[in-house]
């Protein structure tokens, strides 16, 4: 698999403090961008595969102090089967010593150990029937677990202590016991090492993020996938000539997550691998009229102090189908309305920024319109049309060649869709000045 270095979520996002906070879409310092799992809600038993996407910027200064720039980052996985806080560093809040008494006494056998080990990728196996976690969503076996109440099933009003996904129209506010769960959350956490982090800026601490696993509560239920983003096109101000294609680019910083690590080292560029697709997924959609698409390898010229417009290559599908309060099948032909995902794109450059007036951009958003369940499945009115196409594209503005003098600037853009799906992809844009 090949190497990259990049970073994401319905994740919290955590990192080494951010200097330049006003603009949280420069790429100047180490920082995860994203976690992803595949696939991101694994039913009972079924593993998924953990990675991030991390970036580093290349080694300038005390680079001497750095003797192997080129090897990989360093990790630690872990899990939890409660939510966790950035007061204490987002530990598990209950020992695991308890949480094996409790797997145990739910008679589940041996629980599953929250290290999740030290490689680039990491590996998780839902331990936790579907029935079991709906139960426990409910507060059904509250008492047992420290809920208040003699718990839903024994006819009490017990609670959860544990934080669960709903439904569209349903509130965590509502009666215990009364709610339709679709979802048990657990915390896969990371701590990420850079190499070489003694030349890194002074404060520099390990990189920290959480990522937020949604664990199935009704199997009746299609799981989610993760969205499908392939590309970056280039829609206008491209310059004439450009970059040589066919060899990396050698700028020495890079993005990386060993699941995909976008690395720029001394040594050159190791391509972002895109992040996995289901194997139904739909076709993404083609290239405008006269885009291109950025690569690993700056092949795409574009103009300085100028709007570039970008255009992302996603299907619409890829907002899927939310379940309905109430209903046993997410496409029940007896709930009144139809509900899709959010999805929620981040831009990040190296360079530059992003808006028309160089002062947003750095996210933008998506939500289909309610549907009536008579309708076809994806069946967009011109207003989601036009809602997508805002979401999905977005102006850059390269800066000047006095503020930043580096020919060439890496693009990253991360797509989450609410319920633990996440997919990115990146690409490098020559810069060139006006005639």
């Amino acid at each position: 698999m090949r190497k990259t270095i990049l970073f994401a979520s319905t994740l919290a996002l955590v990192g080494c403090g951010n200097r330049d906070f006003n603009k949280p879409e420069l790429l100047n310092q180490p920082r995860i961008l994203a976690v992803q799992a595949e696939p991101p809600q694994p039913s009972f038993g079924t593993a998924t595969t953990l990675r991030t996407l991390v970036y580093q910027p290349p080694l300038t200064a005390n680079s001497e102090n750095c003797p192997n720039p080129s090897a990989a980052p360093t990790y630690q996985w872990s899990w939890c089967p409660w939510p966790t806080s950035a007061n204490d560093n987002y530990a598990c809040p209950t020992p695991e010593s308890d949480f094996d008494q409790l797997y145990a006494g739910l008679g589940l056998g041996t629980a599953p150990a929250f290290d999740l080990g030290t490689s680039a990728t990491a590996t998780f196996t839902n331990p936790f029937p579907a029935k079991l976690l709906y139960a426990l969503c409910r507060g059904d076996l509250g008492s047992m677990l420290g809920g208040s109440g003699a718990g839903a099933a024994d006819g009490g009003t017990g609670s959860s202590i544990f934080y669960c996904d709903l439904p569209a129209g349903e509130t965590h506010n509502a009666a215990p016991g009364s709610t339709h769960p679709i979802g048990f959350t657990v915390t896969i956490k990371v701590i990420v090492t850079p190499p070489c982090a003694s030349s890194l800026p002074a404060g520099f601490s390990p990189l920290t993020a959480v990522y937020s696993l949604h664990l199935p509560t009704d199997e009746t239920i299609p799981v989610n996938q993760n969205p499908v983003l392939t590309k970056i096109w280039v829609t206008d101000h491209i310059a004439d000539g450009g970059a040589p294609t066919g060899a990396p680019i050698d700028d020495g910083g890079g993005i990386s997550s060993d699941a995909s690590v976008v690395s720029e080292d001394d040594g050159g560029t190791t391509p972002v691998d895109a992040a996995p697709t289901p194997d139904d997924a739909s076709v993404p959609p083609t290239a405008p009229p006269g885009a291109l698409a950025l690569d690993d390898y700056g092949s795409v010229p574009v103009e300085r102090q100028q709007h570039v417009g970008l255009k992302l290559d996603i299907p619409m599908s890829s907002s899927e189908f939310l379940p309905v309060p109430s209903s046993i099948d997410y496409n029940s032909p007896d709930s009144t309305t139809r509900h899709y995902e959010h999805l929620n794109f981040a831009w990040f450059a190296e360079a530059g920024d992003f808006g028309s007036d160089g002062k947003g951009g750095h996210d933008t958003g998506y939500l289909p319109a309610l549907r009536q369940p008579t309708e076809a499945p994806w069946s967009p009115t011109p207003a989601d049309d036009q809602g997508f196409d805002l979401a999905t594209s977005n102006t850059w503005n390269p800066p000047k060649v006095e503020d930043y003098a580096v020919n060439r600037a890496r693009i990253v853009v991360v797509v989450r869709d609410g319920r633990g799906g996440v997919a990115w992809t990146s690409g490098v844009a020559s810069l060139e000045d006006r005639p």
